[in-house]
C-alpha cells in the first residue's frame, strides 16, 4: 500500500480566495444533492431489472437448450436488443408486451439518470451538457481529490489574475477538456463528469506562473508490516509536468477508461498555454497586475489608512505616525500599517519602537503563513540588524515555519537565535532537539547533529529522559 497526495505550497496568498472557496462549496453542495437523487434511481432502475429479469429468465433458460451460443453474449444489452426484436421472447404474447413495457420504462428512466443528465457524452454533443458536466461528480472520493487540487492550486491564481480571470479560466478550461475528450472518443456513450479538466487548466497555469513553488506532498507506505509517512516537498515545475507525462502515458492505451485522461491533458495545455501567453505577451504585467493591485487597494484600505497615506506623500510624516497607531489599533491584521511604523521609527532612532511593530506584524505573517510576507519582513529586519530583536515566541515559530518549507538551514539559524538569546525559554530545549534533527536528517551534519544532542544531553538531562 503506497499513497502519495499533495497537501499545500509553500506561497501563500494576500486575501481569503473567495472564489475557490465557492466552487469547492458549489461542487460539494451539488454532489450531495445529486447522489440523494441518484440513490433514488438508481433504487427504481433496480426494481424495474428485477421484474424484467424475472420474464427473461424463463425464456433464456429455455433457449440454451437450442442456442448455447447464447452465453457468449458479454454485452447484456446486446441480449435485450434481440428481446426487443423478438429473437428471444415471442412478440405476440403477453410476456412480451409486459417485458417490453417494462423495457421502455426502464429506457426512459435511465436517460434521466443525473450522469446522463448533466454529464456530457460526446456521441450528442450538447453545449449546455459540456458546461454541467463540470459540476457533477460521481463519488466522494472523486469529488475529494478534485477539490484537493482545485485548493492547492486555485488559490494562488485567483491571488494572481483575480477572481474573473480565474474564473473565466476555470471554466473555458473545463469546456476546453471536455472538447479534447470528444475529439479522442467521438462516438462514446459514456458521459464525461467532474471538474478535473477544469482544475487541470488551473494547474497548466500553475505550472508556468509558479514555477519555483515547492508543492507539499503528504506520504505513507506499508515496508515489511512497519508503517512509514511523513511529507516532502517538489517544485512545481517538476511536479506538474510529471503528473502531466502520466496523463499522457494513461491516454496513450488509446481506449475509453474511467479516467478521462485526455481531457486533463486538454485542459492542462490550455492552462499552460494561457499561462504563458499572459507572461510571454505582457498581458500579466500590463493588464492583469495593475487590476489586481487596485482591487487589493480599494479592499484593504480603510479611511484612516487612506488619510495616513496621503499624509506620507504630502511628506508629513510627523502627522502620518499618530493615524498609523489608529490603524493598528482598529485593524488587528493590517501589517502595511505596521510595516509602516516600523520603517519611519527606525528613521527616527527609535529602534525599540520599530522592533515592536515588526514583531507584530511577524506576528501576523506567521500566524497566515504569508510566505512571502515573512520572508519581506525577515530581510528587511536582518538588513537593518534587529532580526536578534524578534520576540521569543515569534523566533521559535519561524524556526518552525521555515523548517515546514523545506528551508532546513534559514530554520537551523532561525532556532540557533532562539537558543542563544533565549536561554530560559520553557521551550528552549526543543529548539535545541529540532537543531539537532535538521542537521541529522536534513543538512547532513553528523557532527553539528551531534553537538546539538550532546549540548541538550548537557543543559537539559531531565528534557531528554522525560
Amino acid at each position: 500500500m503506497f499513497f502519495i497526495i499533495p497537501i499545500g505550497s509553500e506561497e501563500g496568498v494576500r486575501r481569503l480566495p473567495y472564489v475557490t472557496i465557492g466552487l469547492i462549496v458549489l461542487n460539494t453542495v451539488i454532489w450531495v444533492i445529486t447522489s440523494m437523487v441518484l440513490t433514488g434511481q438508481m433504487a427504481e432502475l433496480e426494481q424495474l431489472n428485477g421484474r424484467m429479469l424475472e420474464i427473461e429468465s424463463y425464456y433464456t433458460y429455455e433457449l440454451l437448450a437450442t442456442d448455447p451460443n447464447l452465453l457468449n453474449e458479454v454485452d447484456y444489452d446486446k441480449i435485450r436488443e434481440r428481446i426487443v426484436d423478438g429473437d428471444i421472447i415471442p412478440v405476440g404474447t403477453e410476456d412480451y408486451q409486459v417485458w417490453k413495457n417494462l423495457y421502455d420504462t426502464y429506457t426512459e428512466k435511465n436517460s434521466q439518470m443525473v450522469f446522463n443528465s448533466f454529464g456530457f457524452t460526446p456521441a450528442r454533443f450538447d453545449f449546455i451538457k459540456l458546461f454541467t458536466s463540470v459540476f457533477v461528480h460521481a463519488n466522494f472520493l472523486h469529488l475529494l481529490f478534485n477539490m484537493l487540487f482545485l485548493w492547492l492550486v486555485g488559490c494562488n491564481i485567483e491571488d494572481d489574475w483575480s477572481w474573473k480571470v480565474f474564473l473565466g479560466l476555470y471554466l473555458v478550461a473545463g469546456l476546453v477538456a471536455g472538447i479534447f475528450h470528444a475529439i479522442a472518443f467521438p462516438k462514446s456513450e459514456v458521459p464525461l463528469i467532474g471538474a478535473s479538466g477544469a482544475i487541470a487548466g488551473i494547474m497548466g497555469a500553475f505550472m508556468i506562473r509558479h514555477f519555483k513553488t515547492k508543492i507539499r506532498f503528504a506520504y505513507f507506505f506499508f515496508f515489511f508490516i512497519r508503517p512509514y509517512f511523513g511529507t516532502f516537498s517538489i517544485y512545481a515545475g517538476i511536479a506538474l509536468p510529471i503528473w502531466f507525462v502520466q496523463q499522457i502515458f494513461g491516454a496513450s492505451w488509446g481506449m475509453e477508461s474511467g479516467t478521462a485522461y485526455w481531457a486533463h491533458i486538454g485542459g492542462f495545455i490550455f492552462g499552460a498555454a494561457m499561462g504563458a501567453s499572459f507572461k510571454f505577451f505582457g498581458i500579466e504585467k500590463k493588464y492583469i497586475e495593475p487590476m489586481v493591485e487596485d482591487s487589493f487597494e480599494k479592499l484593504k484600505l480603510s479611511p484612516k489608512m487612506k488619510e495616513a497615506n496621503a499624509l506620507l506623500d504630502a511628506g508629513n510624516a510627523d502627522a502620518a505616525i499618530p493615524v498609523l497607531l489608529q490603524v493598528v489599533g482598529e485593524e488587528k491584521l493590517n501589517h502595511d500599517a505596521l510595516l509602516v511604523l516600523a520603517r519611519l521609527y527606525y528613521e527616527r532612532g527609535k529602534v525599540e519602537d520599530a522592533v515592536a511593530m515588526y514583531d507584530r506584524a511577524m506576528e501576523i505573517a506567521l500566524r497566515t503563513e504569508n510566505n512571502d510576507l515573512i520572508t519581506s519582513i525577515r530581510e528587511e529586519m536582518d538588513e537593518k540588524k534587529v532580526l536578534t530583536s524578534l520576540s521569543e515566541k515569534n523566533l521559535y515559530k519561524l524556526g518552525g515555519y521555515l523548517e515546514r518549507q523545506g528551508r532546513y538551514e534559514e530554520a537551523a539559524k532561525s532556532y540557533g537565535l532562539h537558543i542563544e538569546l533565549h536561554r530560559a525559554s520553557s521551550v528552549r530545549p526543543k529548539a535545541i532537539y529540532r537543531v539537532h534533527l535538521l542537521f541529522r536528517d536534513k543538512l547532513s551534519n553528523a557532527s553539528m547533529a551531534q553537538n546539538a544532542l550532546a549540548y541538550l544531553q548537557k543543559e537539559y538531562p531531565e528534557w531528554l529522559r522525560g
